[in-house]
């Protein structure tokens, strides 16, 4: 499962795509992980848990995408337009022009983006059956799942309004919260969900700085993750954690000299998720449960 860096050309970045194939010792999943990275954020500084989708038979990719500088979580926490992150996610989604907080261009959209990689993927490694995540030119969407850290997760979040996914997970996601209301984003409480709650997860640091625990267990439960049960810590409990989509830890980073904030990133993020004796990482099994079933 050698990583493939995708040629940045297919799309209007300098950042390339990272692309991982299922390992050829498991069963393979027929299914597509993508992941979002989060705000400033780029595919390599997520590879573990790509790995970690390729151990299970996951296709993978890291996506590149418009994420910076500034997260849509603080261009319209103060926003009295209640749909404000709503447009504005839809617009580096979509390329559609949604909202004046943003400008991302049709090819630089996270769809753009993602149906050029796979299309990519197959013409050139046509062995590696990545053809079968495309259903007539566009993204088939019931093969995949959708993982993002952050601002990245916040995607994910509107992508399983949009689109019905085999699954969605969120890594400190989503962040949006309406400062002026002191409430969750709109979208987050009253935008239908396409992609059912039931394959939805969410997992956070609770001693987070940058998306207080405090506001993300809100937005959660606005979500619908509460109807599965109360929030679970995987420090003391094991999988499958007693079924909950809400999963905790208050586990300490590891040490990196990486620039980022440790907590922030230790749900998910390379520089900063902590790595067992055995070199796998800790929140491997907490990855699988929420990701990769």
């Amino acid at each position: 499962m050698a990583p493939t860096t995708v040629d940045p050309a297919i799309t209007t970045s300098t950042e390339p795509h990272v692309a991982i194939t299922p390992s050829p010792s498991v069963v393979l999943a027929n299914r597509l992980f993508v992941f979002l990275p989060g705000t400033e954020g780029t595919p390599d500084q997520y590879r573990l848990i790509l790995r970690a989708a390729a151990g299970r038979g996951y296709h993978a990719i890291g996506l590149n995408y418009q994420n910076g500088p500034t997260p849509v979580g603080v261009v319209c926490a103060a926003s009295q337009d209640p749909n404000c992150f709503f447009n504005a996610r839809r617009e580096i989604i979509t390329g559609a022009d949604l909202s004046p907080d943003v400008s991302v261009t049709l090819a630089n959209s996270i769809l753009s983006r993602l149906n050029k990689t796979i299309a990519y993927l197959n013409q050139n490694y046509p062995s590696e059956s990545w053809g079968q995540f495309l259903a007539n030119g566009s993204v088939n969407w019931a093969k995949v799942t959708v993982g993002g850290h952050s601002q990245g997760g916040g995607h994910a979040g509107v992508l399983a309004k949009m689109f019905s996914m085999h699954r969605a997970c969120y890594f400190a996601a989503p962040p949006d919260w309406n400062a002026a209301a002191g409430s969750p984003a709109a979208w987050e409480s009253g935008q239908p969900n396409v992609t059912p709650t039931s394959a939805q997860f969410g997992f956070a640091g609770l001693a987070d700085p940058s998306v207080p625990y405090s506001q993300l267990s809100v937005i959660w439960q606005a979500i619908g993750l509460g109807t599965f049960g109360a929030a679970v810590s995987v420090d003391s409990t094991a999988a499958p954690f007693n079924n909950s989509h809400m999963l905790t830890t208050n586990a300490t980073p590891a040490t990196s000299n990486a620039v980022g904030t440790p907590l922030h990133g230790l749900t998910v993020r390379d520089a900063f998720t902590p790595i067992g004796s055995n070199g796998v990482p800790v929140f491997d099994p907490v990855w699988a449960y929420l990701c990769f079933k």
